[in-house]
Parts: C-alpha cells; structure tokens; sequence
C-alpha cells in the first residue's frame, strides 16, 4: 500500500503517537562513520533512546552484523530529528543498490526488547529450515506484492511497517493478529531464494529504461521465474533472455532462429546468448516486428 509522498515519514510516524516508533537498520551494509544514520552517530546521539540487536539465527557468532532496531520515541512522545526527514532521501539513494542499511521504519505499541525478540524469530522461521531477512527492502517488497496478508499477520505486533520500494516510492505494510501462522505460498518462498538474480534483473532493467514502472520488482520476478521454466539456463543468458521479455516489444522466443539458439545455450551453457542474438541478420528482427505488428492488429 502506497501513501502520499508529500507527507514526510517524520509526520507518519508522530500520525502514531500511541506507539513507540522505530527505525530498522542492517549493518551488512556499511555506510561512513559521518553519516547520522551510522550506528555509532546513533548511539551518541542524546534524542535517541536506546538500540537492539535482532539476531538472526545464520549469524549466531557475529551480533554486529545482525540488524538494529533504534528507539526513537517512547509512547505519548514527539518524533522529531533533524536526520530523520533526510532518511527517506538515503533510503532511495539505496534503493536498486545490492545491500540496503535502511530497512524500514516501524510503530508498534511493543515494547523494543520484546519486538527484537519478535521480529527475530519471525526472520528465522518465515521458511521452513531457512534464515529469511524479509526485513530487506527487496524482500519485503516482493511478500507484499505477493501475499499481502500473510506478510500482514507475520509482522504483528508491528502495526505499520514503512519502506522504500526498488522504484523510490515508500509503501507501508500494516500488521494484524494472526489466526495461524503463515506458511508461504511455494512460489513465494522460491521468489527469496532468487532474489540475487532478481536483483540483478532489476539493475539491468534501470540501465535500460532509467524510470521503471511502479511494479517493476514483481515483473521482474515473475519474468525471472517464468524464464527458469523454458529451460535450464545459466545465469547471465537467464537475465538476458528476461531483460527482453521485459525490455521488448516483440516476443523473440517464437521465430524458430532464436529458438534454436536457445537449444544451444541449454546444451553449452557456457554460450552466451546476448552474443548470439546480436549476431542474428537484420532479416530475422524484420520478420519478428512483422509478426508483433501482425499479433497487435
């Protein structure tokens, strides 16, 4: 769910003032030690009520690099830092980079011990047997896109969840009690074990057309699964071939060249398909517009 970007994160937060509110930050990614949003700044700063560790199950030996939940009001108190309005421009600075530091900013009527603890333990048993940091922005979108509801009832006791999307926009997740735990649909736990290659979709998507549309994380995914059931494909021709599912106006997979290239890519792997496809003649992309202007009329 999407909100008005002309309200400032700092007003949405104190829209809550029933509620301790928090910002979620992951020290996997590293930022300068003069950036106020660095663990360090945050811990000197005297508005700044307390940070908690959320452990992560896969990094049981290394606390420091698990996320940050940072105190920054207390029920019944006002949300106010000069470094907070200018979190929503660092987070969309971030926004098509591979690690994000800020994950998202939260109210809840819990108290931050025992949200930690919460959210710790939804991270490490969303998926059966695997650690899911859903907290990341990428992550987190893509749940939201695919199962709303589910992500709804994970989140509780968080009341709204806000992040930045891959796109720039903020969008913000309510929490509600759940009636049973949610099991993740199987496409939607095989959706975060591809993020990688998502991902990197996304990025070569941007230098292609440097505004993507609102929804471009969930087609991306979807174009990058949907690519997997084609054929075997190593990684780089799979982000070829669904960077023109997404880029093109024509559907190159249907003349019988292309396709037999393909096959080619499937047996010898080590082929790359961006190479073979540039090498096509003129008269092979001359049949393909035909056939689109042909599909279209």
């Amino acid at each position: 769910m999407e909100f008005d970007q002309k309200i400032t994160i700092q007003d949405r937060l104190n829209q809550h003032p029933n509620s301790y509110r928090y910002l979620l930050l992951d020290p996997l990614k590293s930022v300068s030690i003069i950036n106020p949003l660095h663990l360090q700044q945050l811990q000197d700063a005297p508005e700044v009520r307390a940070i908690y560790t959320v452990l992560r199950g896969d990094l049981p030996h290394s606390p420091q690099h698990c996320p940050r939940l940072v105190l920054l009001a207390y029920p019944g108190e006002h949300c106010e830092f000069s470094w907070l309005a200018s979190s929503e421009d660092y987070a969309r600075s971030e926004m098509l980079q591979e690690k994000r530091y800020l994950c998202g900013w939260l109210c809840s009527t819990t108290a931050p011990e025992q949200l930690a603890s919460e959210l710790a333990e939804r991270f490490n048993n969303l998926i059966e047997n695997t650690v899911t940091p859903f907290f990341e922005p990428l992550r987190f979108e893509l749940l939201q896109a695919m199962e709303p509801d589910g992500l709804a009832t994970c989140l509780w006791p968080v009341n709204h969840w806000w992040y930045m999307t891959s796109t720039g926009d903020i969008c913000v997740q309510t929490g509600k009690v759940a009636e049973e735990k949610w099991v993740p649909a199987s496409d939607t736990a095989l959706t975060q074990q591809e993020i990688p290659g998502i991902f990197s979709l996304l990025q070569a998507w941007q230098l292609v057309r440097p505004v993507l549309p609102m929804d471009a994380a969930i087609n991306a995914a979807n174009t990058w699964l949907n690519i997997e059931e084609t054929g075997h494909f190593e990684k780089e021709n799979r982000n070829f071939l669904s960077l023109c599912h997404l880029t093109l106006a024509v559907d190159i997979e249907q003349h019988p060249a292309v396709r037999a290239l393909l096959e080619q890519v499937i047996a010898n792997p080590s082929l790359r398909l961006s190479r073979l496809v540039s090498a096509l003649p003129d008269a092979v992309w001359d049949e393909l517009e035909k056939s689109d202007k042909t599909s279209a009329a």
